[in-house]
């Protein structure tokens, strides 16, 4: 893309002739570097447009402001340059070299400036494009204020081999040693050839394809990290290839620059609104197709970035589910995850359960710890999953007891007969495995108070007059047997048949009365 600032440096390099001075002064030495931070600038604002943050859209129109004025001042500086190397005149030179340090200097201050606090301040406000973009145009403002210091301190009567040339393209880029793999889609040879070879000389992997369709096949065979695709081409032109290439949800984030000969700004205007990274005019500058490739590459290498941390965080985040769902209930969990926090609750009739292992403490005594942990195992798993077929609430273990609730955060119609059923098939299961373990139950039928305590480790618990009442009922029952408080079997009476254990004291209840479930009936 042309400016009418190049025209003017064109037209007066030609009238100045082909002597090496002119084509060393100050003014183009800066202009190339200078029209890419505008470019960059233009890009900038763009991609603020839409933001609803005044201060951010103002700041960066400060930043595409001072970067405009800079190429004027650059334009400006060149034709001084000229005339000062036409009339071999040192003074006019070293005037203009003050002039430049001065006035140059106090545009990429702004810009400097603008750029270091927008990455400060604004960090939480801005998108990792536009860091990409602002870290860009910093280190290019940087670059050049570095050069503009040493144009001051340069004889001008010596040589320009001591001062270092303003960085362009590949070397102004954040990471200079950043490389890509390109495709070229091109149906012209030479082009195709030409920039293939100057791509390649540059560090990149270049894969050509010399039309549409053979583009498209490169596509869906191999990865890249950035197209070049011209827009005139036979059967599938560019326009058709790009639109395939962003329907695509496997493509789609592949950054496209557009390089055709078509120089309209409606042509510009369709690439850009189809998907379009960037759209170059042919012929192209090297030297801005180079800055618009490495800044591509960059916004390719933060964005499969963003997509690899955001993949880790949503892994780390089923994990996380997946613990949690462990460790508490499914409606827990949800609520946990849409407020923060667990409301404590009240709870009426809920039927607790308490099951134990009788003698299970010489058992320890008497076995390697890992094979009381095994055999400790495999009995809660297969206890855990009758609890969920009855549709019991396993709470906890507590050492060799299992601790679990029925009408808790699921209504029943009868959540004692819940819990019997669960507590006789755990009796039928410790029997059937080895070793085959003794084991008594409690039940009993009240309200309760449930919550979660504490930040780590944490468990969603019940607390309670019913919830101790249970537990002592399970201490008063017989190996391998069910005893139910008298609130508990009032709800069972009909459904089942038991046996009463008559009345004993519990601390804290004084004296009730106890019943052992022999069996429920079948037609339930």
């Amino acid at each position: 893309m042309t400016t009418a600032g190049d025209d003017m440096l064109r037209s007066d390099s030609l009238l100045q002739g082909t002597r090496s001075e002119t084509l060393k002064m100050p003014g183009q030495q800066l202009l190339t570097p200078v029209r890419a931070m505008v470019e960059c600038s233009e890009s900038l604002l763009s991609e603020v447009a839409e933001s609803d943050d005044d201060e951010l859209r103002d700041d960066v129109a400060k930043l595409h402001d001072a970067a405009h004025e800079l190429l004027s001042l650059t334009v400006e500086l060149f034709h001084e340059a000229s005339a000062a190397a036409s009339d071999h005149s040192t003074s006019d030179l070293n005037a203009l070299h003050s002039r430049i340090r001065h006035d140059v200097g106090n545009v990429l201050n702004q810009i400097l400036g603008y750029s270091e606090m927008l990455l400060e301040d604004a960090a939480d406000r801005i998108s990792t494009v536009v860091t990409a973009d602002l870290k860009w145009l910093h280190a290019s403002g940087k670059q050049m204020a570095v050069l503009i210091d040493r144009l001051g301190k340069k004889k001008t009567s010596g040589s320009d081999a001591d001062l270092p040339a303003v960085a362009s393209g590949p070397d102004v880029k954040l990471a200079p040693s950043e490389t890509g793999k390109i495709l070229v889609v091109e149906d012209n040879a030479a082009n195709r050839e030409l920039l293939a070879r100057r791509l390649t000389s540059e560090g990149h992997t270049v894969v050509t394809a010399e039309d549409g369709r053979v583009g498209l096949r490169e596509l869906a065979a191999q990865d890249f990290d950035l197209v070049l695709l011209d827009i005139v081409m036979p059967q599938v032109n560019g326009l058709q290839v790009l639109e395939r290439l962003k329907a695509d949800e496997r493509l789609r984030d592949i950054p496209v620059i557009m390089i055709s000969a078509l120089d309209e700004v409606a042509s510009a205007v369709r690439c850009i609104a189809i998907g379009a990274e960037d759209y170059l005019s042919k012929p192209f500058d090297p030297v801005l197709l180079r800055a618009r490739i490495g800044a591509c590459l960059e916004k390719k290498r933060l964005r499969d970035r963003e997509k690899m941390h955001l993949s880790q965080i949503e892994a780390e985040r089923r994990r996380s589910d997946e613990l949690l769902h462990v460790i508490l209930p499914n409606e827990i969990v949800e609520e946990l995850r849409t407020t923060n926090r667990v409301e404590p609750r009240r709870h009426e009739a809920v039927a607790v359960m308490f099951a134990d292992i009788v003698g299970f403490t010489h058992y320890c005594d008497t076995h390697a710890p890992e094979d009381v942990v095994d055999d400790l195992q495999r009995l809660v798993e297969s206890w855990e999953e009758i609890a969920l077929r009855c549709e019991v609430q396993k709470i906890k273990t507590i050492g060799d007891a299992f601790m679990a609730a029925a009408g808790l955060l699921k209504p029943l119609q009868n959540p004692v007969l819940n819990c019997a059923r669960c507590a006789l098939e755990m009796i039928e299961v410790g029997g059937q495995l080895t070793p085959h373990w003794p084991i008594r139950v409690g039940i009993h039928l009240g309200p309760v108070v449930a919550g979660v305590l504490g930040r780590r480790q944490y468990l969603y618990d019940l607390w309670g007059d019913t919830v101790n009442t249970a537990a002592r009922i399970q201490s008063r029952a017989a190996a391998g047997s069910v005893a139910l408080s008298e609130d508990s079997w009032r709800a069972l009476a009909d459904l089942a048949q038991g046996e009463s254990l008559g009345t004993v004291e519990l601390k804290g209840k004084g004296r009730i009365e106890i019943t052992r479930l022999l069996s429920i009936k079948t037609d339930l």
